[in-house]
């Protein structure tokens, strides 16, 4: 299948190549034909963007109680900032900038994530590096999926302790790959804006096993690079 996309890709990439070559795209969406000019200038159209700009947001952490503890953990709200990486290819033949079919967005993020327990509440420092397909089925809407690689730094409180137990949440990594699904909306100016579900895949700790997820909505100013 990876075979199959990769082959479509290219020759899709092809035939735009050709055709944006006799052709000049304004910003006003009109289709200027090279031989209409008396002095055109070599132009070729890329058939891909390219935009890159910061990034802020604000998360809601899902999690229930770890394995074999009754702590009454329940969600909280948090925060996110960081950069978005983003490139649309697949762009129409004689279609101007922001008609691309096919993007890829990566981010790196640092994301707050805040969870609440009837001992005391938890607060997670982390990294996240989301890196999404997405597919516009409209010039400024678009569905996207992916893994989001994320990883936490030493967690507040320091210690919770459970009864006669202590866990060192300092100590917790929470590396997960989790499973983002979502919607993206990108507009001509550069802003940008997304709401997402972030399924967590695995365990915060060996001994504290429970999975985070997360809601997420963020927005951004994406200024392009190339067009």
């Amino acid at each position: 299948m990876l075979k199959k996309f990769f082959i479509t890709i290219v020759a899709a990439t092809s035939l735009m190549l050709t055709a944006t070559a006799q052709e000049i795209v304004p910003a006003d969406d009109r289709v200027i034909n090279v031989d209409d000019l008396d002095d055109p200038d070599p132009i070729v159209l890329k058939p891909y963007a390219l935009s890159i700009g910061p990034k802020v947001g604000f998360n809601y952490s899902i999690a229930g109680d770890p394995k074999g503890l009754s702590i009454g953990m329940t969600g909280n709200a948090g925060f996110s900032a960081g950069a978005a990486f983003n490139v649309r290819f697949w762009r129409p033949s004689g279609r101007p900038f922001g008609t691309e079919r096919l993007g890829v967005q990566v981010e790196a993020l640092y994301s707050m994530r805040n969870l609440k327990t009837d001992i005391e509440n938890i607060s997670m420092n982390c990294f996240e590096i989301p890196v999404l397909v997405q597919w516009y089925f409209l010039p400024v809407l678009a569905v996207e999926v992916g893994p989001t690689f994320s990883g936490s730094f030493p967690s507040s409180p320091e210690k919770l302790g459970v009864g006669n137990s202590v866990y060192q949440l300092s100590e917790m990594k929470a590396f997960d790959v989790m499973l983002s699904v979502g919607l993206n909306c990108k507009l001509k100016n550069g802003f940008t804006a997304d709401v997402r579900y972030n399924l967590g895949n695995s365990n915060m700790a060996g001994n504290f096993q429970t999975k985070v997820s997360t809601i997420s909505v963020g927005i951004g100013w994406l200024f392009n690079v190339i067009k």
